[in-house]
């Protein structure tokens, strides 16, 4: 079997995870227009947006950072008037009141056209913007980031140049020579000073989580949690607090920044916060959490490459799966038994769907760190294997295959249906 090189797992992990301000479905929006802007050359006078189902579902009831308003409509207002789109998903930071009100503005003056698109890629956004009789378009598809083309007046001026992948991917989005035990492998032998991202990433979550328990955002899910939380031994309900504190901070317009996998930032909250939680709790090294967490990171990139950025699985699954593998390492599992707890989650709670980024996202991600712990406790604490009944199978691999199975085939009608009832509300 190929083996995949360390250079290459780094190049994976570089390409999904990154910095964002905000939601990412809407942020995305946002950068498409900023880029249309600066082709057009002037501030437009009307936006139109054509999005995917998915975006629009992930767009609608969720905070803009910088405003106190929700929805991909204001994203897309403020891109008319602020950022640059060399900021790729940081593209609205520093909006300040007095162009936050201008956007919010434009919105209510009817400055914006919002359409699903239909027969596109589940992530699709295609900005039009017009001013002065003079139309310019971008186009952002397949990630958060990705600016195939732009036009103006109907002519092209940009178009994206193919990157060239230094690995091959099967049909169903494997990547050839990825393993869970290969990532294991990797993340016990990788040289730390590689892993300044992780470092970065760890820093901004726990930031987010802790902005989450100190002011009222959201449901305030977080900070109710942490209130129940009796001592600090009680590392779960400790860890769900603070995921939920960032998730409702971040949901609900916080102007700080996250680290994201695999194009969301409630997904790198998830698998940063109780990885870290452990880890000051038991004193574990520097190198310790860094090891971890690039194990808890690149789990879920592993298996969100045979599902797609976006689906009607909820990225909790995925990331909640990341969350026990860091925590798993961290306590020093043997390869079997995280492949166990991996196991035990897929058949936990792999039914979750998605039906927007929104305030509620903290209590999905409160249950997936439950189900993280519960795995944990099973096949770490007291080495019991998963059996392999329902949708799991023998190999760890396999039955990450028959959850992306499910996730890309069986739920697609799914999908269509949550967007149909939102969009009838």
């Amino acid at each position: 079997m190929h083996t995949i090189s360390d250079e290459t797992i780094l190049e994976i992990l570089r390409a999904d995870t990154g910095m964002a301000l905000g939601c990412t479905e809407p942020i995305a929006a946002a950068l498409a227009v900023v880029k249309a802007r600066e082709v057009l050359g002037a501030r437009p006078e009307r936006i139109s947006l054509k999005v995917s189902g998915n975006i629009y579902k992930n767009g609608m009831g969720v905070g803009i950072p910088g405003t106190d308003k929700c929805g991909i409509k204001v994203a897309a207002a403020l891109g008319a008037v602020t950022g640059s789109s060399d900021k790729a998903l940081e593209v609205l930071e520093g909006v300040c009141d007095t162009v936050a009100a201008s956007a919010v503005e434009f919105v209510s003056s009817g400055g914006v056209d919002v359409s699903i698109a239909e027969n596109v890629d589940k992530l699709y956004i295609e900005a039009e913007v017009s001013a002065g009789g003079h139309t310019a378009t971008a186009t952002v598809e397949k990630t958060h980031t990705n600016i195939t083309r732009a036009t103006l007046d109907g002519e092209q001026v940009y178009k994206a140049e193919e990157k060239e992948k230094s690995y091959s991917m099967a049909d169903n989005g494997r990547i050839e020579g990825l393993s869970v035990a290969r990532l294991y492998d990797f993340a016990c032998s990788v040289d730390v000073e590689r892993l300044d991202d992780i470092a970065r990433g760890a820093e901004a979550n726990w930031r987010i989580a802790d902005a989450g328990l100190k002011k009222r955002y959201g449901y305030c899910l977080g900070k109710m949690l942490s209130a129940k939380s009796r001592t600090d031994s009680d590392l779960m309900r400790s860890s769900m607090s603070k995921v939920a504190a960032g998730i409702d901070a971040r949901m609900s317009g916080s102007i700080l920044p996250v680290m994201t996998n695999s194009g969301s930032g409630n997904q790198g909250i998830t698998i940063y916060i109780p990885v870290i939680d452990l880890a000051l709790s038991m004193q574990a090294t520097n190198e310790q959490m860094l090891r971890a967490l690039v194990f808890a990171n690149l789990v879920p990139i592993h298996i969100k490459k045979r599902i797609g950025p976006l689906s009607a699985l909820c990225g909790i699954v995925p990331a909640s799966i990341g969350a026990a593998c860091g925590i798993a390492f961290l306590k020093g599992a043997t390869l079997s038994q995280i492949e166990n707890v991996i196991q035990l989650i897929i058949a936990n709670i792999s039914g979750l769907f998605c039906d927007g980024a929104k305030a509620s996202c903290s209590m999905k991600a409160s249950v997936g760190i439950a189900a993280a712990y519960e795995a944990v406790y099973i096949a770490v604490d007291n080495d019991i294997a998963a059996r392999c009944d329902g949708i799991i199978d023998s190999d760890v691999e396999h039955s990450i295959d028959n959850l992306s199975r499910i996730a890309v085939s069986a739920m697609d009608y799914t999908d269509h249906e949550i967007i149909e009832i939102m969009t009838c509300k």
